[in-house]
């Protein structure tokens, strides 16, 4: 079994702010109510809300085929020196757990228009994973 496994993904932040102009429950339908209050504290907030959905999608590539963890149960949100980390909560959890994925890091960036997120999941025991498709 692989002991690490990555994820990528890039949003265009026009996206993200047009289907929350579009449809109104988009934002909580997405985020946590923490990630919603952190977003909007920043000075420019669709970048920060691109950034969490590119994590989002990143964690779901770097899982096993078939872990479809619900997008409100992960959540990206910055620790006291303002690097963002990476809580499951929920199902979600369950499924990270299932996974055999216990160690994980995210990087987010972006510029005028678009951002990008990567996720490194691994294991800090050998142990096998169970498949989420099963």
């Amino acid at each position: 079994m692989d002991s690490m496994a990555v994820g990528c993904d890039i949003v265009e932040i026009s996206r993200i702010r047009e289907a929350a102009q579009r449809h109104p429950r988009f934002l909580r339908r997405v985020f946590s109510p923490a990630e919603i209050a952190e977003c909007e504290s920043r000075p420019n907030p669709w970048q920060s809300f691109a950034a969490r959905f590119a994590a989002k999608e990143a964690v779901i590539k770097a899982l096993p085929a078939g872990c479809s963890p619900a997008l409100t149960e992960m959540e990206v949100l910055r620790d006291p020196a303002g690097k963002p980390q990476l809580f499951f909560t929920g199902a979600a959890a369950g499924l990270v757990e299932k996974s055999g994925w216990n160690g994980w890091s995210v990087s987010l960036s972006h510029d005028r228009d678009h951002a990008i997120a990567t996720v490194i999941a691994w294991r800090t025991k050998r142990e096998e994973a169970m498949r989420c498709d099963l």
